[in-house]
Formats: C-alpha cells, sequence, structure tokens
C-alpha cells in the first residue's frame, strides 16, 4: 500500500478555491485557501502567492458582509514585502471598500489608489457609494 499523499499545490489550492466562490459557497473556499496559505514556505509575508490567497479570502469573507473579518487579510496583503499588495488594484478597492464600511478614516486613499491603478473601470461592478466618495478628487 502506497503511504505517500499528494501535495496539492498552490495552484490545486487557488483552483478549489475559486470553484467554490463561483458557486458562492464562500467558506469552503476560504477553507480552502487558507489552506493554502498554510502550505507557504515561511515568512508568509514575503510571498507573492500569499497576496492572491490573503486577497482571495478578504473578498469571500466581503461577499458574506463580513468586513472586519476581511481587513486583517487585506492589510497583511497590502504590506507582502514582494511589494505585489500595494500595486495590486483590486485589493486596494477591497481594502477601501472594508474600510469605509467599518468607519476607518484611509478609505478614501485606497479606493483613490485603486482608481489610480486601474481607472473608473474598477468600480463598474461595485456599489456606487465607493466610487462617489472619490470623485471630487478626480
Amino acid at each position: 500500500m502506497d503511504n505517500c499523499i499528494e501535495k496539492k499545490s498552490t495552484d490545486d489550492y487557488a483552483e478549489e478555491g475559486n470553484i467554490l466562490f463561483d458557486k458562492e459557497e464562500y467558506d469552503q473556499a476560504i477553507k480552502i485557501w487558507l489552506e493554502g496559505l498554510a502550505s507557504l514556505s515561511k515568512p508568509i509575508n514575503a510571498q507573492s502567492e500569499a497576496v492572491w490567497f490573503q486577497t482571495s479570502i478578504a473578498d469571500a469573507f466581503f461577499m458574506q458582509g463580513k468586513y472586519e473579518d476581511a481587513y486583517p487579510y487585506l492589510w497583511d496583503a497590502k504590506s507582502n514585502l514582494s511589494g505585489e499588495g500595494y500595486t495590486n488594484p483590486f485589493l486596494m478597492l477591497r481594502l477601501g471598500q472594508c474600510s469605509q464600511e467599518l468607519g476607518k478614516a484611509d478609505a478614501k486613499k485606497y479606493l483613490m489608489r485603486a482608481y489610480m491603478l486601474a481607472g473608473e473601470e474598477i468600480f463598474e461592478s461595485e456599489d456606487e457609494k465607493y466610487f462617489d466618495l472619490i470623485r471630487d478628487m478626480i
């Protein structure tokens, strides 16, 4: 009997979570993505793949209206040493949205950064209230 268990790749975790997310099975997607995050080499905050997992986890929480749960994942992703978090427009959008929902003063800063990185299009499928927050700054 073969005792060797095939190890999932980062892409396997990502894909499995995406399938669940697309079915709106957010809690299950979060569980899979947390496993993927845990599988990364340490330190996590130096792995660019962590940005993707953290942003995806936060997005699933955001879709459930769990802004308090989403925020720390977005914050960690933004602060990733790879630099890929701070240049990710979707991450900046979600961070700004969660900041706004939680009454944080930095919401406009992150929403404006999302706009600067991706333009008005990034707001197209979002509630208008978020773009309205930065409209007078453009």
